[in-house]
């Protein structure tokens, strides 16, 4: 395999952050829209090719640390699951529009690898195998957000390092890893937060979006650390409050069917091969979902009935219109669409009937 290489220089890949970051239209809407997203491609030309071997040339060195993670993580836990991505255009421009001191060329998470775990012991035991681990690479100040949980209650533990190599590698030193540690009801939270944001077409785990939501995964995700048995948590225990509350948002939000509603949708959109885009409509009234594909010659009819879809709905069910080459490249493009959510309404259950 023929590995991308870092062609320009920091300040080049700086100066293409600063470019893209500066939206050609009033608003993000180019992301939604293929016309709009070809034109912003146009305008930023130069600037994305610089940006695109950056991200690129980050590959090796994020199969380096995958390989280390994968190895270390199931001889923790047999069963662990590891992953490795490099972060979407989409969302790396949308961090850069949102962090005004964010820089491409010092963006941590470009590349990033996960490992999940069975519980917190196992995630903690795997932190300490690489922080007694004798590499060559630098490791900066890890970021454990499972004893200091994010506002919004993001769990997990972030480990980043700069890559280090001998020889020929050493063209890659300097690039920056993430290693994401998390419990299996950790990563549940983290799909379910993600996957509503993305059929709400809100930046739920960005501090974006509805609040009754945001509320509701702040305090499921307290009321999962207290069944994890988390030592600085237990206190919660005692809490009946928090418990009654995350049984009225879920209530309130008709979180169980929505997320099923979700799963349904996941399963018909693999199954469409025929279309380049995909009107998503989920009645919650009548609990029924319908799929309906758009060919590439159909754009204006798809963007007529989406915003019909809208106003018939309302607030009595969600609409999402996405468009992609291809139900495979759909995949591709937004894996959090096909993620499952059954062991977070699995665990939700436990909460609720508690």
């Amino acid at each position: 395999m023929v590995w991308a290489k870092p062609e320009f220089s920091r300040g080049a890949v700086r100066r293409a952050g600063l470019n893209i970051a500066t939206p050609l239209l009033p608003d993000d809407s180019y992301f939604n829209d293929p016309t709009a997203w070809s034109e912003y491609l146009e305008h930023t030309e130069e600037a994305l090719r610089v940006f695109e071997n950056w991200r690129a040339a980050h590959a090796y060195p994020l199969n380096t640390f995958q390989v280390t993670l994968r190895g270390r993580a199931q001889r923790i836990d047999a069963q662990a699951l590891t992953a490795q991505r490099l972060k979407r255009a989409p969302s790396i421009i949308a961090k850069l529009q949102r962090f005004e001191q964010m820089k491409l060329d010092r963006m941590q998470d470009i590349g990033g690898c996960r490992a999940v775990v069975r519980d917190l012991a196992s995630v903690y035991r795997l932190k300490e195998a690489f922080d007694e681990a004798k590499v060559g690479h630098e490791q900066e100040e890890p970021k454990d957000y499972i004893n200091n949980p994010k506002g919004d209650g993001y769990r997990s533990v972030h480990l980043i390092f700069k890559y280090r190599g001998k020889g020929d590698k050493s063209v890659y030193d300097g690039l920056r890893i993430e290693v994401q540690l998390r419990t299996q009801i950790q990563h549940a939270w983290a799909t379910a937060v993600e996957t509503v944001g993305l059929f709400r077409r809100e930046a739920i785990k960005s501090g974006e979006g509805d609040q009754r939501w945001r509320d509701f995964f702040l305090r499921v995700s307290q009321a999962f650390a207290v069944l994890e048995r988390h030592s600085r948590l237990r206190r919660l225990v005692a809490n009946a409050d928090l418990f009654e509350m995350v049984r009225e948002s879920a209530r309130e939000l008709d979180v169980v069917n929505r997320l099923r509603g979700y799963q349904q949708a996941l399963t018909l959109v693999g199954q469409r091969q025929d279309a380049t885009s995909y009107l998503l409509q989920l009645d919650l009234g009548e609990e029924r979902l319908t799929v309906s594909g758009f060919s590439r010659n159909q754009v204006s009819l798809a963007q007529s009935e989406y915003a019909k879809a809208e106003k018939r709905l309302g607030s009595s069910g969600d609409v999402v219109l996405v468009a992609a080459g291809s139900a495979k490249a759909l995949k591709k493009a937004y894996p959090n669409y096909f993620a499952d959510t059954s062991l977070f309404l699995k665990t939700l259950s436990r909460v609720i009937d508690r």
